[in-house]
């Protein structure tokens, strides 16, 4: 058996430019969440173009092995500016974290790329976090547990993503949706986003127009919610691969009947669309229900919407009325120990779309 120190000389931490996305897309192809639906979620057609879309800054360390030089294992950590604790800072997303499944059990170096990481970000974050499927057990265990040399991961609460469908009718009497009314997104975010911990500190999201954008105003004109529309497909895909259990027999029922969005076909991308900036006056919970209800009614071009709300968000509960299918993530601080910033007590709104 080898030694931990004779398999680390068999590989080589980089950093990945753009000549390496066939490398790193065939990387993403090959993972996919085995569950009760098998999702491979991943960046075509240029997985280094796909995360600099979503950052101020990117930072995408890579695992060569030194013989064929071949690309085995990635991570990422995506800098934006996001309120914290009711001021700017740069805050550092890890995601990404993947390597080619025959080598998974081979490579020992998971610490050392953290290393490098942060060696290299440190002065370019104030806070760093991440988010792991509820589901994924295997790597809730690993990075849970206090180890040598690896940053701890500071248990923040869930988060859920809601997708729920289009086109379904609804009456709305007292209120106005208008579409393209920059101005009232602006005016709502500028009156909430500090309030909340996470939240994106500026609406420049790559790909999004003034025609995605919705508002809603009382019988007086005052703007009551806001949000946009973001379809990120163009670089960034959801594909089922496979249904276990009894969804393999709801995948071929007509759900939307049901007011749940159709399962989505196998080995096609998905058709979705994030809820982005959204944003209501006093988190007013028949509001927002009536607002998300007349967007969905109106974004007919997509099969169903995707809105992601923290476990302390006010409107957490506003789907308990609203057919939708769900997943889980566990939110995470990830915190090396020299300069670690820590959170107040500040609702969490985290954009789904930056995820």
């Amino acid at each position: 058996m080898k030694t931990l120190n004779e398999r680390s000389k068999k590989y080589k931490l980089d950093f990945a430019t753009a000549e390496d996305s066939k490398e790193l897309l065939e990387i993403f192809e090959r993972m996919d969440f085995k569950g009760n639906i098998s999702v491979l979620f991943t960046r075509r057609p240029d997985p280094y173009q796909s995360f600099l879309y979503e950052g101020e800054k990117v930072f995408l360390p890579i695992l060569r092995e030194r013989k064929s030089n071949k690309i085995v294992g990635l991570g990422c950590c995506i800098v934006r500016r996001a309120y914290i604790n009711g001021e700017e800072k740069r805050v550092g997303y890890l995601t990404g974290l993947k390597s080619l499944p025959e080598y998974r059990n081979r490579v020992p170096n998971i610490p050392k790329l953290y290393k490098q990481l942060y060696e290299e970000t440190r002065e370019h974050v104030d806070i760093y976090y991440t988010t792991i499927l509820k589901e994924n057990l295997f790597a809730q265990k690993m990075f849970e547990k206090k180890r040598k040399d690896m940053p701890e991961y500071k248990y923040c609460g869930e988060y859920t993503v809601y997708c729920f469908r289009t086109g379904i009718v609804t009456k709305a009497k007292k209120y106005i949706l208008k579409k393209g009314d920059i101005e009232g997104l602006n005016k709502l975010w500028e009156e909430n986003a500090h309030l909340y911990n996470f939240a994106a500190a500026d609406l420049n999201f790559y790909g999004l127009e003034r025609t995605d954008i919705y508002t809603m105003s009382d019988i007086d004109g005052n703007t009551v919610a806001a949000c946009a529309v973001w379809n990120q497909q163009s670089y960034k895909q959801y594909i089922v691969t496979g249904y276990k259990g009894l969804l393999k027999i709801f995948k071929h029922l007509p759900l939307r009947f049901l007011k749940y969005p159709d399962l989505p076909k196998e080995n096609i991308p998905v058709n979705y669309a994030c809820v982005t900036a959204f944003y209501v006056k006093k988190n007013d919970k028949e509001i927002a229900e009536c607002f998300l209800k007349k967007v969905a009614e109106a974004e007919k071009r997509h099969d169903f919407l995707m809105l992601g709300l923290h476990e302390n968000h006010p409107l957490q509960d506003m789907f308990n009325r609203t057919k939708h299918i769900k997943y889980k993530s566990r939110l995470y601080t990830v915190n090396w120990g020299d300069k670690d910033l820590c959170l107040d007590d500040r609702l969490i709104n985290i954009e789904v779309g930056l995820l």
